[in-house]
């Protein structure tokens, strides 16, 4: 586990409108309901994950413990969930560069044991914010879109997951979610055997429906449980978070 206590996750795609976000927070806010200690710290520039979460603005961000030295305490806000704390991001995260590839992992060792999991929210990219990432976590979560071109950008994503195994001990543990699941959709079904094909014991057990109350969600500023507790798209990442405690990273 990287040396650190809690379990850490990125949550990777150079595709954007995968999930990634939608994952995040509710992969998140899943195992908090679950009585864990969360930390999700959002790397994208877009700020999306911040936006819904965020309860107060932060004195730093997610950029200023990287580039500037802040303290992680300072770049940490509550976000009215129980156990679910935030490390807001902003646009400064665009133009992160990489370099020194412990600059997390030093930044959370003060507070890392006051968490189970530390979920990273990556943007839509390969470079910077997610190599920093790739770097730390001790597993890669892949959402995986359930429609055409589902497979676009992976090659990418397993050409760097190279280059990172080559600076770390040993490479981070891959999981492939399949997101965005119509059962009523023939394509889905392929695509779903496709990833399955590829990656084998890689691809997570649980499938996330396709679902509007899901899509709609982020616009109340609330996750799936608290926008609908009872729908399938809720029951998915609670059967995913349980599949995440299971496997342990």
């Amino acid at each position: 586990m990287c040396g650190l206590t809690a379990s850490i996750y990125a949550i990777a795609n150079q595709k954007g409108g995968v999930g990634k976000t939608t994952t995040a927070v509710n992969l998140a806010a899943a195992l908090a309901v679950r009585e864990h200690r969360v930390l999700l710290i959002d790397f994208d520039a877009q700020g999306s994950t911040s936006r819904l979460l965020a309860e107060d603005p932060a004195s730093s961000t997610i950029a200023d413990v990287l580039v500037e030295g802040a303290p992680v305490e300072s770049a940490t806000v509550t976000t009215g969930r129980r156990g679910l704390m935030l490390m807001p991001g902003d646009g400064a995260m665009a133009e992160y560069v990489l370099g020194d590839p412990r600059v997390l992992r030093r930044a959370l060792e003060p507070v890392i044991d006051r968490y189970a999991y530390v979920i990273i929210d990556c943007p839509p990219s390969l470079e910077g914010a997610t190599l920093l990432a790739l770097l730390t976590c001790d597993e890669v979560i892949v959402p995986v879109q359930c429609e055409y071109l589902a497979l676009e950008g992976l090659a990418s994503l397993m050409e760097a997951l190279e280059g990172v195994g080559r600076m770390r001990a040993e490479r981070p543990v891959m999981r492939y979610l399949l997101t965005m699941f119509d059962r009523r959709n023939n394509l889905a079904w392929d695509v779903a055997r496709e990833v399955q094909g590829h990656f084998g014991e890689q691809v997570a057990e649980t499938v996330i429906p396709r679902s509007v109350r899901l899509a709609e969600s982020p616009g109340f500023r609330r996750t799936i449980f608290e926008h609908d507790p009872r729908g399938a798209a809720a029951a998915a990442y609670q059967a995913f978070a349980v599949e995440v405690e299971r496997h342990g990273a």
